[in-house]
């Protein structure tokens, strides 16, 4: 049986890779309607020349990044669902399935995400993904052994492989085009439950991604540009101010851990990235808030209070977890009185 699913994978740099995994979309034992691969260039290979009979490969335009390659790819799809997919993340053959029948459980249900594993696939890459208060987000149960059991609702999925609807992807406005890549899969996923709809976790559906955390100074610029721009765009008026103490005190401690590990420029071009950005945010922002029909009182009671990963394990986070849980109690009581007096 075919699920009627486009899915879509982004090659750069590494088509073999591409391949491998667009190869696992076909072999899926519900396979989906199309595989789509856009190729972003880079080397090695040359772009075009290795995908399997069955996928439709869209023309390069150079490297557009991750984000407008996705919505580019999604503007032609056929399919009513979307599976976006990172090219070295293959799909176990019953993966598909999975999600589709975890994301046609409920007609409220928008985005599924899969269990990611690290390579042997006995161990947690990411999954249900943690968000925290700051907007800083981190990949759930890391190397923690493979979670087994059903599908449940959820803050965020990883994007390595996110399906969503695709008409409720097209009225949210797809990616958010100038994240470039990183933080794209927080973003959708928050913006959809602000939304209403529902984002759900399915461990059964696993891919398998080859990862590692690379802290290049480029990466890092995507990651905080693209966090204050999320944080900004997504939280109601109010509980940006309720929030204001303890964001600034983060853009401070982020900025203090930059300049010791040698990424503080990049840390500085992301603020002036959001500042020169401005008038597209506030565009944005009135977009997102506009498709509101979820108060913040039940986003925020979904979102990490602690820091709990061991890519961000100090003594500094450990100590401030119940000082961060206080607050977060605080601002939830808050809104949530908010919320009652409406």
């Amino acid at each position: 049986m075919t699920a009627d699913v486009s899915a879509i994978v982004v090659s750069y740099a590494d088509p073999i890779a591409a391949a491998a995994t667009a190869r696992t979309l076909l072999e899926q034992s519900a396979p989906p309607l199309e595989v789509l691969v856009v190729d972003n260039g880079g080397e090695p290979g040359e772009p075009g020349t290795a995908w399997p009979p069955g996928v439709r490969a869209l023309p390069p335009a150079g490297n557009v990044g991750y984000v407008l390659a996705c919505n580019r790819a999604a503007a032609q799809a056929r399919g009513r669902w979307l599976l976006f997919v990172n090219p070295d993340a293959p799909a176990d053959r019953d993966c598909l399935a999975r999600l589709h029948a975890a994301a046609e459980e409920d007609p409220d249900v928008a985005i599924v995400g899969a269990q990611v594993l690290l390579p042997g696939g006995e161990r947690v890459n990411a999954g249900e993904n943690p968000v925290h208060l700051t907007g800083l987000c981190w990949s759930g149960r890391f190397e923690q052994p493979r979670e087994n059991g059903p599908a449940r609702d959820v803050l965020a999925v990883s994007g390595a492989a996110l399906m969503v609807r695709a008409d409720v992807f097209a009225a949210l406005g797809g990616f958010e085009p100038g994240y470039f890549m990183y933080h794209d899969d927080v973003d959708v996923c928050w913006r959809a439950r602000l939304a209403g709809w529902r984002v759900r976790f399915v461990p059964e559906a696993t891919v398998v991604h080859d990862y590692a955390f690379e802290k290049g100074a480029g990466k890092w610029f995507w990651l905080e540009r693209n966090r204050a721009w999320t944080v900004l765009s997504n939280y109601g008026a109010g509980t940006l101010l309720l929030l204001a103490p303890l964001l600034l005190a983060t853009e401070l401690a982020v900025l203090a851990l930059a300049l010791s590990n040698g990424w503080a420029r990049e840390k500085l071009r992301a603020w002036g990235a959001v500042l020169r950005g401005l008038p597209a945010l506030l565009r944005w922002r009135r977009r997102v808030q506009a498709l509101r029909r979820t108060p913040d009182a039940e986003i925020v009671a979904l979102m990490a209070a602690r820091m709990d990963t061991p890519l961000l394990d100090a003594p500094a986070v450990r100590a401030a977890g119940p000082l961060l849980a206080a607050y977060r109690a605080a601002v939830l009581s808050v809104l949530r009185r908010a919320a009652r007096s409406r």
